[in-house]
């Protein structure tokens, strides 16, 4: 089947080129006529119809030469990918100055194209979009989000988050894509976990969220040993969440690529914290044992649940550091039942940390054993045998 293609150009010889290369190109159609690139660029709902109505699968922009026709194409980029999520938008234009590559491709061109443009090229083009695609439709199956949240400040949510996702790396089927390890973190610890030193991270895409795509995506990313991927947390605080970020596309895209994503949130209780919970299979509540950090869950529990009801499940962390308590008792103050209890190893995880090697790693210690059980849990699986007691309760996990 034919790819129909819109086009958007100002300046009428390069209409005509640009037109010409796309009739001869191989499986290429022209959807409708030529759109002009309005200077300034504002959108609005005349110009969504008159994109909408050609039903096009492909964009190509002509750029213009000057700077203010260059920043109209830019914005119409921009627009383009934010309105036809599905639509292939590339830009047409010259290869000096590289600017204008690197201003179209931050716009959300998925493709820069030398102009004058070629039929060969277009064809090349559209083989590229076209896998990109099929690799999301094959994708069909929306992963597992399970969302790590703290009971307050210092419980242990990113070392919870770190070695579970590294838990489940290990247990992942060798078919499955790596493990995503989401940082969403107030202030992001997790590469300093994993002794990762990223470029780029969480902030990056929240700033790209209107042309993610799964190209732009592997870029934010950090590859650990372990096979894991991290999309690293902000260095500082994030501003206030536009739509943008409220919004919920980027997640499913995240969903979409991979089969099982672990989102650290630590104490975060904002709008971002609310578009993830509402979207999480599982939601893991960090607590420990003291009555000052579960009179703080029953809190986190009581806000969370205003507007509606979400399942939480509590992982009673560093057992040992405070006196017992009994698990229908946790439930029955804070409204959170137990799902399992790690064990107290503050030097453990104190030489783990610095030394960038989570305890999931090590395979001779019952903090390390216990997350993979967890893990096992959580996938559906059964846990390993073991001679000793597991600190997880397997008869409290609900499917």
């Amino acid at each position: 089947m034919a790819t129909k293609f819109t086009i958007f150009a100002e300046d009428e010889g390069q209409r005509r080129q640009i037109e010409r290369a796309l009739l001869e190109a191989a499986g290429c159609v022209l959807a409708g006529t030529t759109l002009p690139v309005p200077q300034p660029f504002i959108g609005g709902d005349a110009l969504l119809r008159l994109v909408q109505n050609q039903a096009a699968e492909a964009a190509l922009v002509a750029l213009p030469e000057n700077g203010p026709g260059m920043d109209a194409a830019c914005a119409l980029i921009t627009w383009l990918r934010s309105n036809f999520a599905q639509m292939a938008v590339m830009a047409v234009g010259p290869l000096e100055p590289s600017v204008m590559i690197v201003a179209a491709m931050r716009a959300g061109a998925c493709e820069y194209l030398e102009r004058p443009l070629h039929a060969d090229a277009v064809a090349e083009a559209v083989a590229r979009a076209a896998g990109q695609k099929q690799a999301l439709v094959r994708s069909n199956v929306r992963g597992k989000l399970i969302a790590v949240l703290g009971a307050r400040g210092g419980c242990g949510a990113t070392t919870v988050a770190v070695n579970l996702a590294l838990a489940m790396q290990a247990q992942r089927r060798q078919s499955d894509a790596p493990v995503l390890l989401l940082d969403a973190a107030p202030l992001g610890h997790a590469a300093l976990h994993l002794n990762l030193k990223p470029q780029f991270g969480f902030a990056d895409l929240l700033g790209s969220s209107g042309r993610l795509d799964a190209a732009l995506l592997q870029t934010l990313l950090a590859r650990h040993a372990s096979g894991i991927d991290l999309l690293a947390g902000p260095a500082a605080p994030l501003p206030a969440l536009s739509g943008e970020g409220g919004q919920s596309g980027w997640l499913e895209l995240l969903l979409t690529l991979r089969p099982l994503v672990v989102a650290d949130l630590s104490a975060r209780l904002d709008r971002l914290t609310q578009t993830i919970l509402a979207r999480a299979d599982r939601i893991l509540l960090v607590a420990q044992s003291d009555m000052v950090t579960l009179w703080s869950a029953a809190k986190v529990q009581q806000y969370l649940n205003r507007t509606e009801h979400l399942r939480l499940e509590m992982i009673l962390n560093r057992q040992g550091a405070a006196p017992a308590v009994d698990d229908d008792a946790v439930a029955s103050l804070t409204g959170v039942p137990v799902l399992g209890k790690l064990p107290n190893a503050p030097a453990l995880l104190m030489r783990a940390i610095e030394r960038g090697q989570p305890p999931a790693l090590k395979a001779n210690h019952d903090f390390g054993s216990s997350f993979r059980d967890l893990a096992s849990l959580l996938l559906g699986r059964p846990a390993p045998r073991r001679r000793w007691l597991p600190f997880l309760r397997p008869h409290a996990v609900q499917s």
